[in-house]
């Protein structure tokens, strides 16, 4: 099954995410849409007001690239914050040697937080992913409605949260998927494998999210990566720090992780 090897290519790929930002190279305009998620759901609280931005009153000084996905904003003891995610793709793969039939393409994602600083929207963190070399199927981005901005640990300073996911695909097989958490500069995420409605029998009431703590002895290689579906990889990036992340990010898993909608860009 020629998915199984293309899985084990990308396993790498899955489990990182570069936080350096990438200009767009091949010159390709595109136009910039609406927000596609009009809610963010979030610990309640009087304090924290979290609203869309309408694409005519972004600053101007704050690139989209690509396309835009999200745009909010809200104040906390920092500030006046605004968040962007954006896409660009897809674009035919002209950077890197081309693997398959030449007709590959590859798209961006891009996630950044800007606060008000001396009257200007400073950049205080940026995420960057991408898809690439996919003759197949092509997807990343965000999920509907998953972007939550929170105060779990109410010491007055917001939590970021974005949930998305990513694949190139020709078979019946589930995508990547990461939710990543920023309180500040500090990063803290979850990175793993989605699952299909065909294979949530086997998530039982005692299902282990965790893959680090699944015994895969003995398991055949194509055992082994069916054992990646539904889990994340490790909760590493959450040591040392205060419990409600931890427990929101999995709470947050769990939420999203069976959303493994067909779409195709």
């Amino acid at each position: 099954m020629r998915k199984i090897t293309f899985i084990i290519i990308t396993i790498s790929v899955l489990f990182s995410c570069n936080s350096k930002t990438k200009n767009n190279e091949h010159g390709t305009k595109e136009s910039i849409s609406k927000p596609d998620e009009s809610k963010s759901f979030q610990k309640p609280t009087s304090k924290l007001l979290v609203s869309d931005i309408p694409t005519a009153e972004i600053p101007k000084s704050i690139e989209i690239k690509g396309s835009l996905l999200v745009a909010k904003k809200w104040k906390d003891n920092n500030g006046e914050n605004i968040l962007i995610l954006s896409r660009k793709g897809p674009l035919k793969e002209t950077e890197f040697e081309v693997e398959f039939s030449g007709d590959e393409q590859y798209a961006e994602f891009y996630g950044e937080q800007y606060l008000k600083k001396d009257n200007e929207f400073k950049l205080l963190w940026d995420i960057y992913d991408f898809e690439r070399h996919c003759p197949f199927d092509l997807w990343i981005g965000n999920l509907p409605n998953s972007t939550q901005i929170t105060d779990l640990d109410d010491d007055g300073i917001t939590e970021t949260t974005i949930t998305y996911k990513l694949t190139c695909r020709s078979d019946v097989s589930p995508s990547s998927m990461k939710v990543v958490i920023h309180e500040n500069k500090t990063k803290m995420a979850l990175r793993g494998t989605m699952i299909l409605d065909m294979d949530k029998s086997r998530m039982s009431n005692d299902f282990e999210y965790d893959l680090s703590k699944v015994d895969t002895t003995g398991l055949s290689e194509y055992e082994r990566i069916i054992e990646l579906y539904g889990r994340y990889s490790n909760e590493n990036d959450f040591k040392n720090k205060p419990s409600e992340f931890l427990s929101f990010a999995k709470e947050t898993w769990k939420k999203f992780v069976g959303k493994d909608e067909f779409k195709q860009l």
